[in-house]
């Protein structure tokens, strides 16, 4: 049993709690993301229709992690987080009982979409209140790669047993997952927050209409929406290398390492397990060394492997696998600090950075198609690369200009 004291210690229960409940969540979310291809065309669709069901679930992801923090405020991030583990078991069994196969599947992507949005948005967000203040770094590295490998084991194990046992088999086996996120969700994610009461540290009725009747309500209320605006255009810009960091990562998971690579798939598992590598190395430094200086090592890793994908053949391509997982996986720790110490509050951080995952992995089906078919694979690459680049001077341009408005305020 630890001695050390609770305000300096890491790897405290609720985290633990809370990173298994993330590691089964995201488990089960990936064994529908990886499957919904291979299950539509069991049931006789095309993988033309395939496809657009898995960007109909996807769009289901993105649309609702904005009104994550909302649900969080609304019914505290435990209800908030069991009613996501419940969207994504509903979508299990829609999928299951529904007849139509297009119906079915289209019903239960929107639902286990859905449900994973408002769930990868409320875990992230919740992940600083489970550890001491200096120690979030640390944490989310921590969290992020246990989530991230769960991911990567997720997806081809999911293919496996789909092709191996039988569809409602496959399904009890994604709903047991959930199930199994359930009790330290319970037990270690915090509810609703208690209102104050009246006459408690906060402001009388009196003084609100004084405010209403002076204007200064008013003015407080734009100067807070100034400041969100000037908060989400900095993030945005500070966050553009991670999101084509997320657009080289999909692009390398869908598409593969190059044109006629034999064996794409042990390629794809190097670079898979490299990045949460560097997620959790990256992690353990974060309280250390500025997020923002990480972000960019693992942007220059990131784009040297790209370069590397380009001139090495064979043996030597896992080398540069591994190199751009690395620079990714640093990407994703660092991105992720430098996000929660942007913005006001955890939930605004957690829905920028993880809108900025899986905008990346969306467009990242469109540039390689466009840039596989028309450009070749070491062109899409080098151009990746250039991205990178090009999003690395706009974030530094950005940071820099946050730091003179601090100083100069």
């Amino acid at each position: 049993m630890s001695t050390e004291p609770h305000d300096r210690r890491t790897y405290t229960p609720a985290l633990l709690g809370l990173v298994w409940t993330g590691m089964f969540g995201f488990s089960a979310f990936f064994f529908s993301y990886s499957t919904m291809v291979s299950i539509a065309a069991a049931g006789g669709l095309s993988t033309v229709t395939g496809g657009s069901v898995l960007t109909t679930m996807m769009i289901g992801v993105i649309a609702a992690q904005p009104f994550a923090p909302w649900a969080g405020r609304a019914f505290g991030f435990k209800g908030a987080l069991l009613f996501a583990i419940v969207l994504q078991l509903l979508g299990q069994l829609l999928g299951l009982f529904v007849t139509p196969v297009l119906v079915g599947l289209v019903l239960a992507g929107l639902s286990g979409g859905i449900g994973f949005g408002l769930f990868v948005v409320l875990a992230n967000a919740a992940v600083p209140g489970t550890t001491a203040p200096g120690r979030i770094g640390k944490a989310l590295g921590f969290f992020g790669g246990i989530t991230s490998l769960a991911s990567a084991v997720g997806a081809p194990l999911g293919l496996w047993l789909v092709e191996t046992i039988p569809l409602w088999t496959f399904r009890i086996i994604v709903c047991a997952c959930l199930l199994l996120a359930v009790p330290t969700a319970i037990r270690f994610v915090p509810g609703r927050q208690p209102r104050r009461r009246k006459g408690e540290a906060g402001r009388s009725d009196v003084d609100i209409d004084v405010d209403i009747r002076s204007g200064r309500n008013e003015r407080q209320r734009l100067r807070r929406v100034r400041r969100r605006a000037g908060e989400a255009l900095g993030l945005v810009l500070m966050l553009s290398p991670f999101l084509v960091g997320m657009i080289v990562f999909g692009l390398i998971i869908g598409f593969g390492p190059g044109e006629e690579v034999a064996g794409a798939a042990l390629f794809i598992a190097a670079m898979q397990v490299s990045a949460v590598i560097g997620r959790f190395v990256a992690g353990a430094v974060a309280d250390r060394f500025p997020p923002f200086a990480l972000n960019v090592l693992g942007l220059a890793v990131a784009a040297i492997g790209l370069v590397c994908a380009v001139v090495l053949y064979g043996g030597s391509l896992f080398a540069a696998m591994i190199i751009i997982g690395l620079g990714l996986g640093t990407m994703q720790s660092a991105s992720l600090v430098m996000a929660f110490a942007s913005v006001s509050t955890p939930s605004r951080a957690s829905v920028a950075w993880n809108m900025n995952f899986d905008v990346g992995l969306a467009v990242a089906g469109v540039l390689g198609g466009l840039g596989f078919t028309y450009l070749g694979s070491s062109s899409t690459f080098l151009l990746c690369a250039l991205l990178l680049l090009l999003a690395g001077a706009l974030s530094w341009i950005a940071r820099t200009l946050q730091s003179r408005r601090s100083g100069a305020g």
